[in-house]
């Protein structure tokens, strides 16, 4: 019989206990919300847009390789030069004790020197690409370069506004201009396990200096929607149902609202809301039933 009483208390204190953890832990939830779970409407300007990584890219470049098998005799330029389509860049010869001169190979394009991969007295291949001896890029503009996926695909529109970060660069960002846009997705090799589809993109960088190079590699936010001086509300404190958006006014009150774009923090509000009003922060917690 004592056992019997023992293990009736027993089990009551742990109800209590289970109990007074329960109310202890919703009414500090409810003293935190107290502080910090309402939010204003405010205007400012919202963006929508679209995050892709890509590479810098020269306008035209190009890289001159031995038109036989030979030695460079001389080399005419140096890397940083800057060059005109027809001036002389490097001599390459058959025999480096060959007395006769040689003409030299011309630039096929203006441009600067960005790359040397041979020296005067080395030996070099006829056409090997592998084994080209400088590279000219013609820097007037500078793209980038990168993949849309087929998701983001049908957001993206030329003349869009973009966003670019190099990730070498950490003192400024760049402007950029959606230049071209692909039609179809670029074709995968019969191997590849891969699948995702994605659409080649090109991007003008509109602002580019001496500090961004051709190869680096970049993050672009395309700017796919954007809307001025409108108003605004994070989305912690609104609610959806049956395809319909509500808020909670601070005085508790139940308020439908018309929303337009959103992005990655908020909505913007459309109708339903004026500028400075306080709202009431969703809690989850109202949602979960307690037995």
């Amino acid at each position: 019989m004592k056992n019997f009483l023992s293990k009736k208390i027993i089990l009551g204190l742990l109800i209590l206990g289970a109990f007074g953890s329960v109310v202890y832990f919703r009414s500090s939830n409810s003293v935190s919300g107290s502080k910090s779970g309402y939010g204003t409407v405010i205007k400012q300007d919202i963006m929508q847009r679209v995050t892709i990584a890509g590479t810098v890219t020269p306008l035209k470049k190009t890289i001159v390789t031995a038109p036989y098998n030979g030695y460079v005799k001389k080399l005419f330029v140096k890397i940083g030069d800057k060059v005109k389509q027809g001036d002389p860049i490097v001599s390459v010869v058959q025999s480096l004790q060959a007395s006769d001169s040689s003409f030299p190979l011309r630039s096929p394009l203006s441009g600067v020197v960005v790359q040397i991969e041979k020296s005067e007295g080395e030996y070099v291949k006829e056409g090997d690409p592998k084994e080209f001896i400088l590279r000219i890029d013609d820097t007037s503009k500078l793209y980038v370069v990168a993949n849309a996926p087929e998701i983001d695909r049908v957001k993206v529109k030329a003349g869009q506004d973009a966003i670019i970060n190099a990730s070498a660069i950490l003192s400024r960002k760049y402007k950029g201009v959606i230049r071209d846009l692909s039609l179809a997705a670029r074709e995968k090799d019969q191997w590849s396990r891969s699948q995702v589809v994605e659409f080649p993109i090109r991007i003008e960088i509109t602002d580019s200096d001496e500090t961004i190079k051709s190869g680096m590699s970049v993050v672009i936010d395309v700017i796919t929607a954007k809307k001025e001086n409108v108003l605004t509300l994070r989305h912690e404190f609104i609610r959806r149902e049956n395809e319909k958006h509500f808020v909670v006014l601070a005085s508790g009150k139940r308020k439908d609202i018309q929303v337009g774009i959103q992005n990655e923090e908020g909505f913007e509000i459309v109708s339903g809301l004026r500028e400075g009003e306080r709202i009431k922060q969703i809690d989850f917690s109202e949602m979960i039933s307690v037995e």
